[in-house]
This record gives structure tokens, C-alpha cells and sequence, in this order.
């Protein structure tokens, strides 16, 4: 077998005179035995070795088969390979340039200003597709009625020394206060997150404020802090970082034009480039 034959010499990491020597042909084009050592490791074994180069070898065949095969059925007037191969190199090296330019002249500092302008005039393209609310909650399952009643009236009507003596009582039993008030959560998430009785989940987290929401012995104290419903706007600190993208995106479009008018306007006067009349 032809790839055993050559792996040998792969595995044993020598080097000789027969390093171009065609391991597979196909249509004119030729596997040599030194672009088997790309593929095949030093450290194999010399069965490995075989099983890889046999691998390598049959899928190259089979390759320069199909591509033969393509090439052959090709239909110039549908398809010029070479004409859309130099249109993509073109694209490619335009592309790398104006990145490269990009990359040394783009000033990436915008301002909280520019962000709240362009918030201001664009809100309409910041409209929320369904309500968001940022909240603090516990549930405490008690089977005690009236433990729940005096929590619930500290928890609505206390005073800060009530609701610190609350969360006192909550710390000595284990129950954690979840606090999701720093950022902006869906509505849906924050009902799944509560896991309400079916029954409950259509008023709950419809409104800001306390809510106190029993089920039997479990009591859900919901604090909403914010709320903002669906159709309304977002709040800026939730777009922010989309709208730094979206006035970036904008110099850049803008830094390429100026750059493309000023090196045509710069080769017209050169006369590097110019008009011939028919």
C-alpha cells in the first residue's frame, strides 16, 4: 500500500531526496510525500501513520474527483469561477485596508450626552415588545396565619424599623431575599422565577409597589420597584450599550466615505486615474 510505504519514512522523521516523490495522482495534479507530513504527526505510531496517510490519501482522490467532475460541468455563461474569484480578492483587500483604517482612526469614545440625543430623537425605535420590571421578593411558607398577617402589614405599612426588624426575622429563618432591582427583567421571567400558583400569575407584577400574594400556607412578599409596560419605552441604561454600537457603526461608515473621497479626489489631481472620453 502506497501510504504505509511512505508513512514509514513520516514516522521515522526522516528527511531525503524523495520528498516530492508522487504518493497519488489525479487529473494531472500530484500528492507528493511531503504534504502527507503536514497531516501525518511525528510522535504516531507506524500504524497510526498508515491509517492516517491512507485517510488522507483516499479523501484527496476523491476530492480531485468531484472537483474534476464540477469543473467539467461547469457552464461558463452561468458561472466564472475566476471572474468571481478576483472579485472576492478585490472585496478582500478593500475590506482589510478600510479595517486596518478603521481600527487606527475610529474614535471610540462616545459620550453619555451623544447616547441620551440620539435616545431622545430615535425613542420611538426603543419601544419595549413586553413589560419589564426590576424587583426584590422572598416567599415564606409559614403555616402560622397570623405570623403571615403581621408580616404582610410590616411588609406594606411598616415603618424602616419594622421592615428592618423583617428582615431580621427573615435572616434567624433562612429565608433570602432575592434582589433583582439593579437590573431590568421580562415580566415572564420574573413570574417564572416566582413560580405563583397558576391562578395568581395573570394580576401579580402588574403594577409598582408591595404585593403580598398567599397560596394556603406560602405567602409571596413582592417588592416592584420599577416597571416600565409593554409599547412604552425602554429605559436608557437598557439600550445604552446598543446605542454606543449603533453611533460607532455610524463614524465608521462616515470615516470610510471621507477616506474613499479624499484618496479619488487626491489621484484625480495626480492624474493617476481619469475619464476617457469615447
Amino acid at each position: 500500500m502506497v501510504g504505509c510505504a511512505v508513512v514509514g519514512c513520516v514516522a521515522c522523521g526522516t528527511v531525503d531526496d524523495g520528498a516530492e516523490r508522487p504518493v497519488a495522482r489525479a487529473y494531472g495534479q500530484v500528492l507528493s510525500w511531503s504534504d502527507l507530513r503536514h497531516v501525518v504527526p511525528l510522535e504516531a505510531t507506524p500504524a497510526d501513520s498508515a491509517a492516517l496517510a491512507d485517510q488522507y490519501i483516499e479523501a484527496w482522490l476523491k476530492q480531485q474527483v468531484v472537483l474534476h467532475m464540477a469543473e467539467q460541468n461547469q457552464v461558463a455563461e452561468r458561472l466564472d469561477m475566476e471572474a468571481q474569484l478576483e472579485d472576492y480578492r478585490r472585496s478582500l483587500v478593500i475590506f482589510n485596508y478600510e479595517q486596518a483604517l478603521v481600527d487606527q482612526k475610529l474614535d471610540t469614545v462616545v459620550s453619555q450626552q451623544a447616547i441620551e440625543r440620539y435616545y431622545t430623537e430615535h425613542e420611538a425605535n426603543f419601544e419595549l415588545k413586553e413589560t419589564i420590571v426590576r424587583m426584590r421578593w422572598f416567599k415564606v411558607n409559614e403555616p402560622d396565619k397570623r405570623m403571615l398577617r403581621r408580616m404582610e402589614e410590616r411588609f406594606q405599612h411598616g415603618t424602616a424599623e419594622d421592615l428592618h426588624e423583617l428582615e431580621l426575622w427573615l435572616a434567624g429563618n433562612g429565608v433570602s431575599i432575592v434582589d433583582r432591582s439593579a437590573s431590568w427583567i421580562p415580566r415572564t421571567t420574573a413570574l417564572a422565577e416566582l413560580a405563583l400558583p397558576e391562578k395568581e400569575m395573570a394580576a401579580a407584577l402588574s403594577s409598582e409597589g408591595r404585593q403580598v400574594i398567599r397560596s394556603d400556607h406560602s405567602a409571596w412578599f413582592v417588592d416592584v420597584v420599577e416597571l416600565r409596560a409593554q409599547n412604552s419605552t425602554s429605559p436608557i441604561g437598557m439600550v445604552k450599550a446598543d446605542i454606543r454600537a449603533i453611533l460607532l457603526n455610524q463614524r465608521k461608515i462616515q470615516l470610510i466615505e471621507d477616506m474613499r473621497s479624499s484618496i479619488y479626489a487626491q489621484a484625480i489631481e495626480n492624474k493617476d486615474v481619469e475619464r476617457i472620453a469615447p
